[in-house]
């Protein structure tokens, strides 16, 4: 069972091969994506794409988390190609694959309305650095927030980029906190951005639904999916429509009742317990 697929993943494959072993591969984004411009994704790069299709091809199942990753257009980032997902990016790969999504806690990630700071949006990165500050829309976050500035936007992150004192007033850069103690941090906001260019299915996105935060996201793999009917989807990746998103979010009089909503999708799409159940049976098969 090897997690991504690249360099790491070709010995395993190989072996399988000769040996008649099953190499299951979970995929999780960067192997099925192709984004030249910001640096991301194993197929922009000549020798670890010939990794990655080799071991897409050749290992006996793929589990990607999320169906986008086989196949997705991108319509969101019009500078970027448009085909992407492994049967796109290492065609022809005939290999067979069962989508097994994540799964999470909704009593670790809990929703308490009296916390909620109103017109509060946040999100969480590892890092704000390129090509990361780019492909989590954090740009697009610093760019819209001087529109708002009723509103406050924190980034949750490792500061190893920006400058604070060059940020516009309501942006808010909050040092990475422990991860028993991030529910309680996601919980205080009343929005979540997951304005990316490129994803999978994103946990922090997910947990901040459990914890009642209203999603606003990007027209990117999962990320329509996982927010359904309970928050806002950024169409394209301009400044000018992401403007529109965040004040019809703002202007909202339902947005209790969608922080709510959030929570209960993820708890039927995505229970934590899900996934364990779907890897056993697909091991056992």
């Amino acid at each position: 069972m090897c997690q991504f697929a690249g360099f790491h993943t070709v010995l395993p494959v190989l072996i399988g091969k000769l040996f008649n072993k099953k190499v299951y591969i979970i995929l999780l984004g960067a192997e099925c994506h192709n984004y030249p411009k910001i640096k991301h994704g194993n197929f922009r790069k000549k020798m670890l794409g010939m990794a990655t299709s080799y071991s897409l091809r050749n290992a006996y199942k793929l589990l990607p988390i999320d169906d986008s990753l086989a196949k997705w257009e991108n319509n969101y980032d019009t500078s970027e190609p448009k085909s992407q997902g492994f049967l796109n990016l290492a065609s022809p790969c005939e290999t067979p694959f069962e989508v097994i999504p994540h799964g999470f806690d909704d009593i670790k990630f809990n929703f308490k309305p009296e916390n909620k700071i109103k017109n509060t949006f946040i999100t969480i990165s590892s890092s704000v650095a390129p090509p990361v500050f780019y492909r989590k829309g954090i740009d697009l976050i610093i760019n819209v927030a001087p529109f708002f500035p009723e509103c406050n936007f924190s980034i949750l992150c490792k500061n190893d980029y920006l400058k604070i004192d060059e940020l516009p007033k309501n942006v808010t850069l909050i040092a990475a906190v422990p991860y028993d103690k991030l529910s309680e941090k996601i919980a205080e906001f009343e929005y979540y951005l997951q304005v990316s260019i490129a994803e999978g299915l994103p946990n922090a996105l997910c947990e901040a639904m459990l914890c009642g935060c209203i999603p606003i996201g990007s027209n990117s793999f999962a990320i329509p999916h996982v927010i359904g009917e309970t928050g806002y989807v950024l169409k394209k990746r301009e400044l000018e429509e992401f403007k529109l998103v965040i004040s019809k979010a703002i202007d909202n009089n339902l947005n209790s009742e969608l922080a709510l909503r959030a929570r209960n999708r993820i708890q039927k799409l995505l229970p934590l317990n899900t996934r364990e159940k779907k890897l056993i049976e697909v091991l056992m098969k």
